[in-house]
């Protein structure tokens, strides 16, 4: 069994999610809400990702520093300097860089830059244990041949 790559959590997305800089933070949050996703990239002018919006950004600062959602933009809440990293980053090198970071969402982009989607640590953990369960069946198969 080979070891789990980011690919392999993004490659059966239909829609890659991100929102303008531009967006209020009320907006960001109906589109987080209307995907059922849990972060969004935040793209600029020029459609690069510059930071990750999540829920918890939304929730903590709103009720932190009482914002008002629509009169906020999301460039202002947002994590900026988000860690990219490429496809073929294996799932647990992937995790361990969100634990030393302190976060829970990786930028995936490919060489040219292009933003192929977000990983979470939760993302990492499903497809960990979905390794731990082919190498398992294979040992299993070496183990005991159906004869």
């Amino acid at each position: 069994a080979m070891p789990k790559t980011v690919q392999d959590i993004i490659k059966n997305r239909k829609e890659v999610y991100s929102i303008s800089n531009q967006t209020t933070v009320a907006e960001a949050a109906r589109y987080l809400k209307d995907r059922g996703i849990r972060a969004a990239g935040v793209r600029n002018v020029s459609g690069k990702i510059v930071g990750v919006v999540s829920q918890s950004d939304i929730s903590d600062k709103v009720v932190a520093e009482n914002y008002r959602p629509a009169e906020v933009m999301v460039q202002s809440i947002a994590s900026e300097n988000p860690i990219k990293v490429s496809p073929e980053i294996e799932c647990g090198p992937a995790m361990r860089m969100m634990h030393e970071k302190g976060v829970y969402h990786l930028v995936v982009e490919d060489e040219a830059g292009n933003f192929l989607g977000m990983v979470s640590m939760r993302d990492c953990i499903t497809m960990k244990v979905e390794e731990e369960k082919e190498r398992a069946d294979m040992y299993e198969s070496y183990a005991f041949p159906n004869y």
